[in-house]
């Protein structure tokens, strides 16, 4: 879009140029307007008795419906009628008065309209010039008027707001004098009414002797008070009985009468079982000493029988003290029972009258109800029938406003127009090229889709270092093998721009891993030492990386950095692990078989064994037709001197249609190693 903006901008400026210059004339060519605004409070609690209960309670609902009625009122034609007497809008050209020589001339020879139809008129236009709006959580309501005259617009919406409270004054003095006339037609007859309920209902007590209180009468509390003395006196019943029995079982049963001395708290059978015990101790420890014909044990056995004599005339006293409590409960449990059973008797008879009894009540309670709320109505609307409209202020006076509300200012009509004139050249460009100007409409995301690979330059912006060796042999870390790379604090533009097209190629990717293949007989080891800083690069955005020496003829990768891998020597594993977390797969020292090793690792990554990566980087390719199929993309690296023209020529067709990126590498630094490198490959072919 930018190079078709620069390719087309002498039209895109002149429709700008021409937008603007319009936006510039409407300014002054369009009837300008004016807005002035009233405010209006309204207090929903105005007037009790004739807005309903609703104003009264805490309904919110209720209130904006209010709100929202008086809004409408505030817009309707009995208003605007006042407003245009008051105004006399009639003579004004702006709502309706024909004042023109055509009006004037179509007056006099066509039908003369009528005062009313033009008051009429009047108002039609006066309702499309008001606006009337109610803030959000408010009881405000903003009166707007527009006008060509800023004076003009002020006086209507003042005239608007005083319109309305007039109205609703007449309105709250008709609607007070209405209710006050039927509420008092209505007082002598209710209370007529509610005196002969109330003397039926007491005429109706006394015949059938309800005596007592409103809520609860003498029958009824004493009915209540028997049964409650009837539950007592039955539990009292089962309770005697329950111990009465327990002293009968006591005599047979030693567990019997221990329960009835701890449950009664028997002091004197307490002691006369506790000497009952400590006899028979005694009896039984004389019986083992001395034997039972002895005199002492006789004396013992004589003593035992005398405190079992006691116990038994103990339980028996008590037993009989029982007995007695049981028939006192028993006999006040018949009397109580019997006169339950009287006043149920008069229960029903009474309650078969207390029905009619509550239909009276009930009555009496309408009558009275009715009669009190058209009281209290009568009385409010007779206070209410000397307020106006009390309750609605007006809180903002219009006054003229001071700036044109429409059309806006020349500044922002004369940019708008030009912003507008912009987009429209631009849309017009854009809609000739693509579809409008005979071409084929799908040739340009032809194009765009189609696009050349990507260029990129490493210049001396980027700056490379070299560092010692590593510090032992069990640990390769690439950045510390003599290979050239990138400073951490650099300028990495340029290597970004790599990476950044890598990065986009793997996710554009249906399939992982990606393999890229970077080619070229770029002088030294150009190649390598970018394909190590592009693997380094692609690690810090969190890609799994792995690196790939696929270079059959000199084995570059394996040659820089031979003097790191000191322990792998006649290894058979060609994969070594850095401490950079980029995989390095090094056929040249697969001892096993060396004729298909490159593919056999790019088909391993494609299965994810030994890891699974996100883009493999394969340093050189070969001539090998099968390596070609294997590659998803290819980017040649060019040094200073060659020719991309012919180095691209130089590459197989199948490596052409891959290219996704070219690396032009253009610095004065030299690459290192070089001659070493040369000469370790040299050595490694002999062997």
């Amino acid at each position: 879009m930018i190079a078709l903006a620069l390719r087309n901008k002498l039209f895109i400026l002149a429709v700008a140029l021409a937008c603007a210059a319009g936006g510039y004339a409407l300014t002054k060519l369009l009837t300008p307007r004016y807005v002035a605004a009233a405010q209006i409070y309204l207090d929903p609690r105005g007037l009790p008795g004739l807005e309903g209960d609703a104003n009264q309670g805490q309904d919110s609902t209720g209130f904006i419906n209010f709100v929202e009625t008086q809004t409408r009122i505030l817009t309707s034609q009995v208003v605007l009628e006042r407003v245009v007497a008051a105004e006399n809008l009639t003579e004004d050209p702006e709502f309706g008065a024909a004042t023109s020589i055509f009006g004037k001339l179509f007056g006099r020879f066509g039908r003369t309209p009528t005062k009313e139809e033009i008051a009429d008129g009047a108002v039609r236009v006066l309702g499309t010039k008001i606006m009337v709006r109610r803030p959000e959580r408010t009881f405000i309501i903003d009166i707007a008027a527009s006008s060509d005259n800023a004076q003009k617009s002020a006086r209507i919406a003042n005239a608007v707001a005083q319109a309305y409270i007039d109205v609703r004054s007449a309105m709250h003095s008709d609607a007070a004098h209405q209710a006050a006339t039927s509420f008092t037609g209505r007082l002598d007859g209710l209370r007529e009414r509610l005196l002969v309920a109330e003397k039926a209902v007491e005429e109706y007590k006394a015949e059938n002797g309800f005596v007592g209180t409103r809520d609860s009468y003498i029958g009824e509390q004493r009915l209540k008070e028997l049964n409650q003395q009837l539950t007592f006196a039955r539990t009292r019943l089962e309770d005697t009985r329950s111990r009465y029995e327990q002293a009968q079982r006591a005599v047979h049963s030693d567990t019997e009468l221990a329960a009835i001395a701890a449950n009664m708290n028997l002091m004197t059978l307490n002691a006369l079982r506790g000497q009952q015990a400590e006899a028979a101790q005694k009896l039984a420890d004389l019986s083992a000493e001395l034997g039972p014909q002895h005199p002492v044990v006789k004396n013992a056995m004589a003593r035992l029988a005398e405190t079992r004599r006691l116990v038994s005339t103990e339980l028996a006293r008590v037993a009989v003290s029982l007995r007695k409590d049981y028939e006192r409960a028993r006999g006040t449990e018949e009397a109580l029972n019997r006169e339950m059973q009287k006043l149920e008797g008069k229960a029903v008879v009474s309650a078969q009258a207390s029905v009619k009894l509550r239909d009276l009540e009930r009555e009496v309670e309408v009558s009275r109800t009715i009669y009190e709320s058209f009281l209290t109505r009568s009385r409010q609307t007779g206070e209410a029938r000397q307020l106006d409209a009390a309750s609605t202020h007006i809180i903002t006076m219009a006054t003229p406003p001071i700036a044109r509300s429409f059309p806006p200012g020349a500044g922002l009509m004369t940019g708008a127009g030009f912003v507008a004139g912009l987009t429209v050249g631009l849309g017009i460009v854009f809609l000739r090229e693509r579809g409008f100007g005979g071409s084929d409409p799908e040739e340009g995301l032809r194009r765009d889709t189609e696009a050349a690979p990507l260029r990129v330059a490493v210049t001396d912006a980027t700056k490379f270092t070299v560092r010692g060796p590593t510090a032992g042999p069990d640990r390769l870390e690439l950045t510390r093998l003599g290979i050239p790379f990138v400073r951490p604090f650099a300028d990495r533009r340029e290597l970004e721009a790599v990476v950044s097209r890598f990065c986009a190629l793997v996710e554009e990717s249906e399939r992982r891993p990606l393999v890229v293949g970077l080619v070229g007989d770029a002088p030294g080891s150009i190649r390598t030492v970018m394909a190590v800083n592009i693997a380094l690069a692609l690690r810090l955005q969190h890609l799994e990386v792995a690196l790939v020496d696929a270079d059959r003829d000199r084995a570059a990768l394996t040659v820089l950095i031979e003097d790191g891998l000191q322990a792998f020597g006649d290894a058979d594993d060609p994969f070594v692990r850095t401490d950079d977390s980029v995989l390095l797969a090094l056929p040249a020292i697969d001892r096993r078989s060396r004729v298909g090793a490159v593919e056999r690792i790019v088909d391993g990554f494609r299965d994810g064994s030994p890891a699974e990566v996100d883009i493999v980087l394969c340093d050189g390719v070969g001539q090998d037709e099968s390596m070609f199929e294997r590659l998803d993309f290819v980017a040649p690296v060019l040094g200073r001197d060659q020719d991309e023209e012919t180095a691209i020529a130089e590459l197989p067709e199948p490596l052409r249609a891959k290219i996704a990126l070219i690396l032009r590498v253009d610095h004065s630094d030299p690459w290192l190693p070089r001659r070493d490198a040369r000469r370790r490959s040299e050595t490694r072919k002999t062997a």
